[in-house]
């Protein structure tokens, strides 16, 4: 975190409870906080603030409260969809329907296979066979 951000952060925390921000104390609690990102200490301040338990906002209190900010940010970050590689079943070229059902195509693959052993298969396949 910046130190500006810490600044921000204690500008947010002096509306609430008018303490006095000096460059003295920004420094202090930049010291302490400022290893903690941005986004979760400004997640961990708002849990923080509705602690019931805590009368009087301190650096401890943000520190304390940042593991449970950053499960809920990564928590509630929409998650990428799952980029597939391929077909989940290769589909006939000639015949549009997926190789294990096209009894054909099967046929094909095999005596390939009879013919020549495993060697070519897969280049026989996706040249011939697969769309």
């Amino acid at each position: 975190m910046q130190i500006s951000e810490t600044k921000e952060l204690l500008r947010q925390i002096s509306l609430v409870d008018n303490r006095k921000i000096t460059p003295d104390t920004i420094e202090a609690w930049h010291g302490i906080i400022g290893a903690i990102p941005f986004e979760i200490a400004r997640s961990a301040l708002k849990l923080a603030q509705q602690d019931a338990s805590i009368k009087y906002l301190e650096p401890r209190n943000i520190i304390a409260w940042s593991k449970e900010a950053a499960f809920r940010l990564d928590r509630n970050k929409p998650k990428d969809e799952e980029v597939l590689i391929g077909s989940p079943m290769p589909v006939c070229k000639q015949h549009n329907a997926p190789i294990m059902i096209c009894d054909l195509c099967c046929h094909s693959l095999y005596k390939f296979q009879e013919a020549n052993g495993s060697s070519g298969l897969e280049r026989f396949a996706q040249s011939e066979i697969y769309a």
